[in-house]
């Protein structure tokens, strides 16, 4: 009897987003990068620069055109007071915003009640993500050892401080967390539900700036990140839009499949 051929291992396919990290002084200059790439499939990043010389208002337009923003602002208080802040995010209308991690599960669960509570309220409106950042990606080792020394007593490697973190987040009650691309894996070894936002990317080529731990978009993506943030190969390029169409073809790639380090 003839033996049935081997059936090809199945490969997940799963979407990773493209956040856009807008770091610009002026709405203008971030106007002009969103106007060029209109139509794409993209999340806009709102962080303190931008927000701080535009305001509220300009969030609230963009969200009224349609554009998805993430707020970038990593809340870091007293609960009532970042509870307060994540109130005033939600009725920006904001996809998601980030607070920090160490602020503990008191502060997180403030932010969550309260959301879900003024959700409940205006009959079922859509809440933000809330986003716990976990260890900066500017932190290489030896700086990270200064920093838990000084906090903790003892040097901590960052793989273990960022499984630490967030070995409860989600049951503080954030959504997902922000972690350096070579955390994906023991995040979600951590906790697999949690949707994982990964800065210090670099397209092929780009420089690192001030990033101390990066990855390509390709490899960010075999790993499993729910999204990659690019932020000046994009908008520092002459064809910002030929740059994201370029991120977002390389996001296309199946889990699973073996990608080079770069």
């Amino acid at each position: 009897m003839a033996r049935a051929p081997k059936k090809k291992p199945v490969v997940e396919i799963k979407k990773t987003d493209l956040i856009i990290a807008l770091d610009f002084p002026k709405g203008e200059l971030a106007l002009k990068v969103m106007k060029e790439c209109a139509g794409l499939s993209v999340i806009w990043k709102v962080g303190s620069e931008l927000f701080l010389a535009e305001g509220p208002k300009w969030v609230r337009d963009r969200v009224r055109e349609g554009h998805r923003i993430f707020l970038d602002l990593k809340f870091y208080d007293i609960p009532n007071t970042v509870m307060k802040a994540a109130l005033q995010a939600q009725d920006m209308g904001v996809e998601m915003f980030t607070l920090h991690l160490a602020g503990g599960p008191l502060m997180i669960r403030a932010v969550r009640d309260e959301l879900e509570k003024r959700a409940t309220a205006r009959k079922g409106e859509r809440r933000p993500l809330i986003l716990g950042v976990s260890v900066l990606t500017s932190y290489d080792q030896p700086t990270w050892d200064d920093v838990s020394f000084a906090v903790g007593g003892k040097a901590s490697k960052i793989p273990d401080s960022v499984k630490r973190l967030v070995a409860q987040a989600r049951y503080w009650g954030v959504d997902g967390v922000v972690c350096s691309p070579h955390e994906i894996k023991i995040v979600q070894a951590a906790d697999s539900i949690l949707y994982t936002v990964v800065p210090g990317i670099r397209p092929k080529g780009s420089k690192a700036g001030d990033q101390a731990r990066v990855m390509t978009p390709k490899q960010a993506a075999t790993l499993g990140a729910g999204a990659v943030v690019v932020g000046r190969p994009i908008t520092e390029s002459k064809a910002p839009r030929a740059m994201v169409e370029k991120v977002l073809k390389e996001l296309d790639t199946p889990i699973g499949m073996p990608v080079k380090e770069v």
